[in-house]
């Protein structure tokens, strides 16, 4: 006599849960880790563009002042006392550049942060560990975005009118 059995047997539902289970979290860690990574990046991207604004601001104002006081504290990037070759305000250009992450500038002469006075037309602005950092802080994991920076201005020789 022969039996006709129709269904799965109670191994073969369990070795296709398992199968499915282990598909299931492979899919599951690859998801994870590509949405940590994009938040990553994302993260870089958006210090990066933090520090190119900062940094087109400042060619701006070094090649428009005659002399201007440049600030930067761990909280903003300022600038303040702008001045054209008349001595007159140029207040278009003293203002808060950024203060929407937290900085460090580095400059030539090993300070953390800046606050000092220049003279384009006799001396660069040079920044050369220009940080941009993340202001959510993670425990072992500082992101940060380090800009070398050198500002100048051409410098000419006052003609005289004849």
């Amino acid at each position: 006599m022969e039996r006709k059995e129709e269904g799965m047997t109670l191994v073969e539902v369990l070795a296709a849960l398992v199968l499915v289970a282990l598909v299931s979290g492979i899919i599951w860690s690859v998801i994870s880790i590509a949405a940590q990574f994009n938040l990553s990046e994302t993260s870089t991207l958006r210090l990066q563009q933090e520090a190119n604004l900062v940094i087109a601001e400042l060619q701006q104002v070094h090649r428009h002042c005659d002399t201007y006081r440049l600030i930067i504290s761990e909280e903003k990037v300022q600038v303040e006392s702008c001045r054209d070759s008349d001595g007159q305000s140029l207040d278009e250009y003293n203002h808060i550049v950024s203060d929407a992450v937290r900085y460090r500038a580095g400059d030539s002469t090993g300070n953390k942060y800046v606050d000092r006075t220049y003279s384009p037309t006799k001396e660069n602005l040079e920044l050369p560990g220009f940080t941009v950092l993340d202001t959510v802080v993670r425990p072992g994991h500082e992101k940060a975005v380090t800009v070398p920076t050198t500002i100048s201005r051409y410098r000419t020789k006052d003609r005289q009118k004849p």
